[in-house]
């Protein structure tokens, strides 16, 4: 009769067992399950993560952590968490914690080429290139084909103006992942600056049929194409860029330029007033109003404009340059001189801003000091007629006629054409 509570203590006790190693299995099936979910973010293709600060390091984080919660306390493991953790920082922006959670990885995880890059990447946020290189190379010597350093690498040469250097590298990236849109598209950037535009087109059409759900090689292609004076087919890349993220500010902007182009200045106004919403700090889509008032004749919303781009972005001479062309339009010469002579303490070499002066100038009764600026403006630019044309003005004004028709003839070389030129040479005769 004492057998039977025997056998039940024992059965329970099996149960038990069996309970536990069943939970004993299941622990180290769900940490290889974490672990594995963690590594496929961390190691995420560039079709997939196309920058480090899109990898999708805080879930990886988290994975591992609950991976450690489950006794998955090994060095590589821990290494990767803080691996992911400094990938987080990173993003972030917060440098300082990166490095301290870089360094941690690196205790536990050795010299990686994951690592090497992160580094060179928080070194280039740091603008210093030196240590960026020094990293690179270290991650290509352990991982030729490591298509995050090429990438990186490639950045970096671009940076310092080594075309070449960029050419070669991303040739050898695309190599290595030759579906990932952003490396035909970075490659057409560096052969339109080389100008091969015949090539970066090319570079850019495979970017998009990489990714036709990415905008970007759309924008690029309709600034290509704008350039190229293509300006329907520029227009129609930035409509399909419009449509696939209509809250992309350089979308819109680029749209907008193009319904300019095309004569639809009204429709051309509601994309740069949304791009200028849209990129609160960008000075380029007001500016592009003042330019649509400017040349629907209304040179005091221009002034306007102009004047709100210039206290987004005051460095720029050209927009100086157009707030001094309107103010002139609309009459105000005195603020026009100021605008024309911020434009030159900006760029002291552009012509059209010493015509600029040289005409205000004149018209407030300055004419020792418009003729010097007319002068400085025609020698700078020995196509343009305009400086010639004011300065003959100039000379007409002081009763100089010899002066005034030798300034009319060199107008007429620079444009043979030019009715006014013709007619005042004549009445001068």
């Amino acid at each position: 009769m004492k057998r039977r509570p025997l056998l039940l203590v024992f059965a329970v006790a099996l149960l038990g067992a069996a309970a536990v190693l069943s939970y004993a299995s299941w622990q180290g099936h769900e940490r290889e399950r974490l672990i594995g979910d963690a590594k496929a973010r961390l190691d995420a293709p560039l079709e997939e993560a196309p920058e480090l600060d899109r990898l999708q390091a805080s879930t990886a984080a988290s994975l591992l952590l609950r991976a450690e919660a489950l006794g998955a306390t090994d060095r590589e493991t821990v290494g990767l968490r803080h691996y992911a953790e400094a990938l987080e920082d990173f993003t972030r922006g917060d440098l300082v914690l990166a490095e301290g959670s870089l360094d941690a990885a690196r205790l536990r995880l050795g010299e990686t080429a994951d690592l090497f890059v992160l580094r060179a990447a928080i070194a280039l946020r740091r603008t210093d290139p030196a240590a960026a290189r020094r990293a690179l190379d270290s991650a290509l010597a352990l991982e030729p084909a490591h298509a995050r350093a090429l990438v990186l690498s490639a950045d970096a040469a671009i940076d310092e103006g080594d075309e070449r250097r960029a050419r070669v590298l991303l040739d050898r990236a695309i190599r290595t992942a030759p579906r990932a849109s952003g490396l035909w598209n970075r490659r057409a950037l560096v052969r339109e600056h080389a100008g091969d535009l015949a090539g970066a087109e090319v570079d850019l059409q495979r970017a998009i049929e990489a990714d036709p759900r990415d905008q970007v090689p759309l924008i690029n292609l309709g600034a290509l194409l704008r350039r190229d004076a293509r300006h329907a087919a520029s227009l129609s890349a930035f409509e399909r860029a419009v449509r696939l993220a209509p809250t992309d500010a350089d979308a819109l902007f680029g749209r907008g330029l193009g319904r300019a182009a095309a004569g639809d200045a009204g429709h051309a106004a509601d994309d740069f007033r949304r791009a200028a919403e849209l990129a609160s700090n960008d000075a380029e889509p007001v500016l592009a109003l003042g330019d649509l008032a400017a040349d629907l004749g209304d040179p005091h919303e221009a002034v306007r404009l102009y004047r709100e781009a210039l206290a987004r972005e005051d460095a720029d001479a050209a927009s100086w340059l157009k707030l001094g062309n309107a103010l002139f339009t609309s009459g105000d010469a005195p603020a026009a001189i100021e605008a024309f002579r911020q434009a030159l303490s900006r760029a002291p070499d552009l012509a059209a801003a010493h015509n600029g002066l040289g005409a205000a100038l004149l018209h407030v009764g300055d004419r020792i000091g418009a003729a010097r600026a007319l002068a400085r403006a025609s020698a700078l630019d020995t196509r343009d007629p305009h400086p010639l044309m004011n300065l003959a003005l100039l000379h007409e004004r002081a009763g100089d006629r010899a002066s005034a028709r030798t300034a009319w003839r060199d107008a007429l070389v620079r444009d043979p054409g030019s009715t006014i030129a013709q007619a005042r040479l004549a009445a001068l005769r």
